[in-house]
């Protein structure tokens, strides 16, 4: 009998391990900068992210003394995303059901790192943040391709080539049909005669 319940905490314990890793490997997908008081939380909404799949900003902002979320911040921050030389503003909301937790939606075309920059003030507390993907921070942007399964998606490379290929095809189908209707058309003239 004491087998049998010592298995059975070895089980629950081996359980309670398993999901403390998943959960943290969550959390440590995101970046964390203290600005005064006020700790910030940076990463993509879902991570990991892959380009061509909807995603966005994940923020929570916490006061560090009070150790509560900030909430209202959807009035005084700003925040951008940037890839490259290329940038957008984007509008923040909050995050339905999570104090402290703040959103803006991108659907992300390209892979690589990208940096969120985030501005403003938090309670008079003025704010200028910029974080960007690294293994420190959150997860860099990956192509679908690399995860898919049991095929690999086509890469853009090949949907261009066979997008290309089709429409050849389709021009030659194209031009034969007004051979051969013209080819029709004579031979009911030549009949006619």
């Amino acid at each position: 009998m004491l087998k049998r319940s010592a298995l059975m905490v070895l089980f629950v314990l081996a359980l309670c391990v398993t999901m403390l890793s998943v959960t943290a490997g969550s959390a440590w997908a995101h970046g964390h900068t203290d600005v005064g008081i006020y700790e910030l939380v940076i990463g993509f909404h879902n991570e990991p992210a892959y380009a061509g799949e909807p995603n966005g900003l994940d923020l929570f902002v916490t006061n560090t003394e009070t150790e509560e979320p900030v909430n209202g911040l959807e009035e005084t921050l700003r925040v951008e995303i940037i890839y490259g030389s290329s940038t957008r503003e984007l509008t923040m909301r909050t995050q339905y059901g999570q104090e402290g937790a703040y959103t803006a939606d991108i659907l992300p075309t390209a892979a690589g790192d990208y940096t969120w920059h985030i501005w403003g003030d938090i309670e008079g507390t003025p704010v200028d943040v910029s974080m960007t993907s690294s293994p420190d921070t959150f997860s860099p942007m990956r192509t679908r391709a690399d995860f898919s399964f049991p095929a690999a998606e086509p890469t853009a490379a090949e949907l261009g080539q066979a997008s290309q290929t089709a429409l050849i095809v389709g021009i030659v189908g194209a031009v034969l049909g007004l051979a051969g209707l013209a080819v029709g058309f004579m031979g009911m003239r030549a009949a006619r005669r």
